[in-house]
């Protein structure tokens, strides 16, 4: 019985082991944002954005409720930009946990952004650095029924 006992602990200490056990637990909210990504996620919808002096270009892009896009953020501006993509309120706060943003995207160069719309919204996506989102570089995300 001694052997069975030693031989079950054996096998659920490699579980523990093997599932990263030996450390306490990490809790991740839905509304986490984790920063922006390289590559598009696999199965996501690519959307191209050229974001320019006070505009993005396009100005608006739907989505399905639960769809995963990946942003092209082009920047075809003369200084740096980035693409901030959240729910619409964080959006205009330029703060809040719904926020995914690639910054300093330099002239010419384009950085992407990865986003799930699994949320009712509204969405919203724009550069808030210096004054762009004042002058006009903002964009909507328009959920499709």
């Amino acid at each position: 019985m001694a052997v069975k006992r030693l031989t079950i602990f054996g096998a659920i200490a490699l579980l523990v082991v093997a599932c990263g056990g030996g450390s306490s637990p990490t809790t991740v909210s839905p509304t986490d944002a984790p920063a922006a990504t390289d590559a598009p996620a696999a199965g996501a919808r690519t959307v191209d954005l050229e974001i320019a002096d006070g505009k993005i270009t396009p100005a608006t892009v739907e989505v399905t409720k639960g769809e995963t896009i990946t942003f092209n953020a082009k920047n075809v501006n003369t200084v740096d930009v980035e693409l901030i993509v959240g729910l619409k309120a964080d959006v205009d706060a330029d703060s809040g946990d719904s926020l995914k943003e690639a910054e300093d995207i330099t002239p010419g160069s384009t950085k992407q952004v990865t986003y799930t719309f699994d949320g009712e919204g509204p969405y919203a996506f724009g550069d808030q650095i210096d004054d762009h989102y004042a002058k006009g570089a903002k964009g909507d995300i328009v959920i499709k029924p």
